[in-house]
């Protein structure tokens, strides 16, 4: 009869406080280690002008995490574009369009490399397709996601007429970028 009642008492005190860890640990781990990260483009008004559409399909995103400790683990990571293809022509000044945003380990990156599948570009006046030539490569970015935080990084391209300069045409490439920390502004190249 004695070890029933301390089985009683196991069952009766111990069992509910170890199963209502079981509750309580998914809860906290729904408060996420994560942190957001979202990458937008625009276009800065050149000669974007030019054209009546300017799909660019996107390949995928890379972020470079900073060297650290173990240096020679570092390498790009690779996101997943969130839309397959943007028309440049529908977001100039300030309208963006979002190409990713996800929950990723927190950490410091310190580059980035939006990288293009193609470019499908229709000239407005001769409504015929021209070729666009991409120089987009890796821009050089210190910044941080933290856990619980959201980062965002808007990418300003920029479509130029080269034509005066043969056999240079246009040509896609990154004119600056805007860094967002928690929703204020941490830094933007070129400044202004």
């Amino acid at each position: 009869m004695r070890s029933l009642s301390r089985y009683s008492w196991w069952f009766f005190h111990v069992l509910p406080f170890i199963a209502s860890c079981f509750f309580v640990n998914p809860a906290l781990a729904a408060e996420s280690k994560y942190g957001v990260l979202e990458i937008q483009i625009k276009d800065h008004r050149e000669a974007i002008g030019d054209f009546a559409k300017f799909d660019i399909v996107l390949d995928k995103l890379l972020i470079s995490p900073k060297a650290g400790l173990m240096f020679w683990q570092t390498g790009w990571k690779e996101l997943q574009p969130s839309v397959a293809a943007v028309d440049l022509t529908q977001y100039i000044g300030k309208k963006t369009a979002r190409v990713f945003r996800g929950e990723i380990n927190p950490g410091s990156f310190d580059a980035l490399h939006l990288k293009i599948k193609s470019i499908d570009a229709l000239l407005k006046k001769t409504r015929r397709s021209a070729p666009v030539k991409n120089t987009i490569g890796a821009v050089k970015l210190s910044f941080q996601v933290p856990a619980k935080g959201e980062t965002v990084v808007v990418l300003d391209l920029v479509v130029t007429d080269f034509s005066d300069h043969p056999p240079r045409g246009y040509e896609l490439s990154i004119r600056g970028y805007e860094l967002y920390s928690n929703g204020t502004l941490i830094q933007k190249v070129p400044p202004g």
